[in-house]
């Protein structure tokens, strides 16, 4: 995410920091697990930006 977007620093997400690989991974493993969720996209970007 940030190698995208040089200008990207914590105070301008919401959360007022960068995620971790650990939160990333636990919506991995939330999807995984989850047989009734369909055809959903998931942001995981501390509400960096809204779709």
């Amino acid at each position: 995410m940030v190698t995208k977007d040089l200008g990207a620093s914590p105070d301008k997400i919401p959360v007022g920091r960068f995620g971790s690989v650990e939160e990333a991974a636990e919506v991995a493993v939330m999807l995984a697990k989850n047989g009734y969720m369909t055809g959903q996209t998931v942001n995981v970007n501390g509400g960096w930006y809204f779709s």
